[in-house]
């Protein structure tokens, strides 16, 4: 029997979030956390969907039994397989598909753009359609925009190419990073939610448009000096940037208390910096440091009822791991 398993990286922000929605520079990296999608032959004539982490098996006749029967939240997936139905003439029959990750979802790590990439690749794959890093990444930002209303693009971008990326309207070019880097990603237990969270800078923009206009204009100072911090791979200067960056989404009304409590306990033990990644209000805070470091400041998170992990860079992107 046929089959096909595809794996994505997740990612983080690294400087610029929701200035890039304004047409400003951001810099995201790939972290080495992933997820997967299997795709295999069965010999009953319907389609399968198991969504490992919600432990649910769904099974219908056709692809018309699944646009009308598929959970709302999973109706990027409906998406997904009806585009390559219009371009492609898949009807998916006789298929079994698995989506599973180890990112913690509507946390701003990607873990939607992760999924909707490795589906495509997936499908890519199984079906010998052969398509490129530009068209999976297209693909997948039709499903972002059924999660996210009017996501930015940066998250398929780099969920699909990997490493480091500098993101401007809609438009990316790789960084060529030599060294790499060890970042804490700490959960702040709390949902984040995308949408709500751009509507609520948009409201400051409209309210507040010339601090706002500045706020943008040192984002982009910041992402700029950064590009120069990472290619040298200079750690005090890319903390002090995320201390400096994380002052400005605080000011952008993004950022909270137990967000700042994270930040403060890994600035305190060691930390060169810390701030917010994604959307914010929620969501996961990046710590930057040596490994060592990090570990120590893991450990004492850990302890405070934070989950928390240890990444890099992920510099491959989507990959075909078995066909």
């Amino acid at each position: 029997m046929h089959k096909v398993l595809a794996r994505a990286p997740g990612k983080c922000i690294l400087f610029g979030e929701h200035s890039v929605v304004y047409g400003y520079s951001a810099i995201a990296m790939a972290i080495s956390v992933y997820s997967s999608c299997v795709i295999e032959e069965v010999d009953e004539k319907k389609i399968q969907l198991f969504l490992k982490d919600y432990n649910e098996l769904l099974e219908f006749t056709n692809l018309e039994s699944l646009n009308s029967r598929i959970p709302s939240q999973f109706n990027q997936i409906s998406r997904c397989l009806n585009l390559f139905n219009k371009k492609f003439k898949l009807n998916f029959e006789n298929i079994k598909i698995v989506l599973f990750s180890s990112l913690i979802p509507s946390s701003g790590l990607g873990s939607s753009a992760s999924i909707a990439v490795a589906l495509v690749s997936a499908i890519s794959s199984f079906y010998n359609l052969n398509l490129d890093r530009k068209e999976i990444s297209a693909i997948a930002f039709e499903m972002e925009k059924v999660k996210h209303g009017t996501p930015s693009g940066i998250d398929n971008t780099i969920c699909t190419f990997g490493n480091l990326i500098i993101y401007q309207k809609s438009e990316f070019r790789l960084l060529d990073v030599p060294n790499d880097l060890s970042f804490l990603v700490t959960y702040t237990n709390i949902e984040h939610d995308t949408k709500k969270a751009v509507e609520s800078v948009k409201q400051f923009k409209e309210n507040n448009p010339q601090e706002s206009s500045q706020i943008f204009k040192k984002m982009e100072n910041i992402a700029k000096n950064a590009e120069i911090g990472l290619k040298n791979g200079d750690l005090n200067q890319l903390g002090n940037l995320m201390n400096e960056n994380q002052k400005y989404l605080t000011k952008l009304g993004v950022s909270n208390k137990i967000i700042s409590k994270i930040i403060n306990i890994a600035l305190k033990n060691g930390a060169v910096g810390s701030k917010l990644t994604g959307a914010g209000c929620g969501g996961c805070v990046i710590s930057l440091g040596t490994e060592s470091v990090l570990n120590n400041i893991s450990k004492i998170l850990k302890e405070k009822g934070f989950i928390n992990f240890l990444t890099n860079i992920d510099r491959e992107g989507v990959k075909i791991i078995k066909s």
